[in-house]
């Protein structure tokens, strides 16, 4: 690998936030208007229950455990925002980050992590 593939490997992980035990996360509609799924970080893995389709564009909301007012507002607010879609076969969150050309697998970067991602892929409406 070169340094600039490095490089930007290195920003993308550091992109995700800490994710300690009781960590929220949410799978949101673009428009934030619809929760799809949400989980907490429990004993090293983070399962969704009836994620949507594959190929559903999203945005994932991270909330850290016991989150202020504040901090949700923060998470909302936009500053943070990180977009991704289900991949093709139901399993995986394809992340889009600002300094990537290629989506990032959000169960890869979980791992490095020390963290399982669940999904249970939804039914095609």
């Amino acid at each position: 690998m070169t340094a600039g593939i490095l490089f930007l490997v290195a920003q993308t992980v550091m992109a995700l936030p800490g994710l300690p035990a009781g960590t929220e996360v949410r799978l949101v509609s673009p428009d934030l208007l619809t929760v799809y799924a949400s989980a907490q970080v429990r004993g090293g893995s983070l399962a969704f229950q009836l994620t949507p389709p594959a190929g559903t564009q999203l945005r994932l909301l991270i909330f850290p455990p016991d989150a202020t007012q504040a901090q949700r507002a923060a998470a909302l607010s936009g500053a943070r925002v990180i977009s991704g879609r289900v991949s093709v076969d139901g399993n995986d969150i394809l992340l889009q980050f600002p300094n990537s050309d290629q989506p990032v697998s959000l169960r890869t970067l979980l791992q490095d992590r020390g963290i399982v991602l669940g999904m249970q892929p939804g039914k095609e409406p």
